[in-house]
């Protein structure tokens, strides 16, 4: 009698397991019933969208850059931003795929218009998921080219002395220092960038910048005569200051250490002054000395020039001038992808003759030393002969010492150009 009972308590189970495998179907299929049809979104017509801006001469404001520009660039791309035909059929419910031309598009307005993806997705035809999609290929085909020359950010080689010189007689040419300053070969300056206070790290302090009141992102960045990125680092969080992040930049200062010793480059107070790396005199340090106050002009008539390339590249990709709400790696490739653009932009301009370098302008008197009873120099024999330095004392100009067996102060670059009389 017990394993007769034994046996139908079995199958009353198994009959219980068959209930609910039948029950769990059912909700199944319901549930499947109940999800929504996808909706077919329509394509906007590239082609008619690309007439319409060029009949009312608004391609170059819409994509930041001329429709030869945009073409050429799209090349460049196109690889990489193909839909795969067959994965797009299947996840829109047969509806045609992106085309590479729109995904472009889509890049370039959001990072020189700064329009997000809901307003891509309505105006260009897609999803909102399918345009976030489509920034991200965007970003990451920009991002992760190392072919493109025209996206490129590089430094001269440091052992190629004939590429060295080319580059310094860019910078004479941006200069009226009569070849003073001869020798220097790019503009170093930090630009902080602002963002959201980011989520995804474990100290949002360190991300705040005191002297700016914002969150943020340390970029060093240095340029050449024509506003072209040769560097740019994402450095470091917002609350580090540029000396700090200057340290981070293993590759500059790798760079800057395998340069001949007649080269270096130019920066702001922000920086410890080497000889590799010339920085103004404060205020505290001219006290009333024209000669200081005659070099610190010229040497800013190169700084600026940093100065100008940011606020090109700010202008121009309009998102940068936003604050970057996305997470510090995504905010961090934003930063990358614009300034790969802007030196994309400026060479493709170089290339057809459209590039125009651009000049201080202002007022003459305000911009001329002379109107502050500092003659500049002339450009006759003052040239710099000789690498020498001036003391305090008037007396040692006569004496010039040469920076080869100098065991060089940090002010030894800056003070050299003061020797042999050459402010006199």
């Amino acid at each position: 009698m017990i394993s007769i009972h034994i046996k139908y308590q079995i199958i009353d189970d198994e009959d219980d397991d068959l209930e609910d495998l039948e029950d769990m179907k059912v909700i199944f299929s319901q549930i499947k019933q109940e999800r929504k049809i996808k909706w077919e979104h329509k394509r906007v017509d590239w082609n008619y969208h690309r007439q319409m801006l060029v009949h009312t001469e608004e391609f170059e404001n819409r994509f930041r850059m001329k429709e030869a520009h945009f073409d050429a660039l799209l090349d460049i791309l196109r690889d990489s931003l193909t839909v795969s035909v067959k994965h797009s059929m299947s996840s829109t419910g047969g509806n045609e795929p992106i085309c590479p031309e729109v995904i472009l598009a889509c890049g370039l307005r959001f990072l020189g218009l700064g329009e997000n993806p809901p307003a891509l997705a309505d105006m260009y035809g897609m999803s909102v998921p399918s345009a976030k999609r489509v920034v991200r290929m965007f970003l990451n085909a920009i991002d992760f080219n190392d072919t493109c020359p025209e996206l490129r950010l590089v430094l001269p080689d440091p052992t190629d002395r004939r590429e060295l010189e080319a580059l310094a007689d860019e910078w004479r040419n941006v200069s009226t220092a009569f070849g003073l300053l001869n020798g220097h070969l790019g503009a170093l300056d930090g630009w902080l960038p602002r963002t959201e206070a980011p989520r995804d790290v474990k100290n949002q302090a360190a991300y705040f910048s005191g002297h700016y009141q914002c969150y943020g992102l340390n970029c060093q960045a240095l340029c050449d005569p024509d506003l072209l990125f040769m560097y740019f680092c994402v450095a470091a969080p917002g609350k580090t200051n540029d000396v700090r992040a200057f340290e981070r930049c293993r590759a500059l200062k790798e760079w800057l250490a395998k340069l001949p010793d007649e080269y270096f480059i130019g920066g702001d107070n922000a920086y410890t002054l080497t000889d590799k790396l010339v920085t103004p005199y404060t205020k505290a340090e001219i006290t009333g000395d024209e000669h200081k106050r005659t070099y610190n002009y010229y040497l800013s008539q190169l700084r600026i020039r940093i100065e100008m390339a940011f606020g090109r590249l700010t202008t121009k990709w309009r998102r940068l001038r936003s604050t970057l709400n996305f997470s510090n790696k995504t905010n961090s490739q934003i930063i990358r992808v614009c300034t790969k653009l802007h030196n994309c932009c400026i060479r493709m301009s170089l290339k057809d003759g459209t590039y125009v370098r651009p000049v201080v302008s202002g007022n003459v008197d305000e911009l001329n030393p002379s109107a502050f009873g500092v003659d500049p120099f002339d450009g006759g024999g003052n040239r710099r002969s000789k690498w020498g330095y001036l003391e305090s004392d008037p007396e040692a100009a006569a004496a010039p010492v040469r920076y080869s067996v100098l065991v060089p102060p940090d002010s030894s670059r800056r003070e050299e150009y003061f020797g042999r009389g050459l402010l006199t």
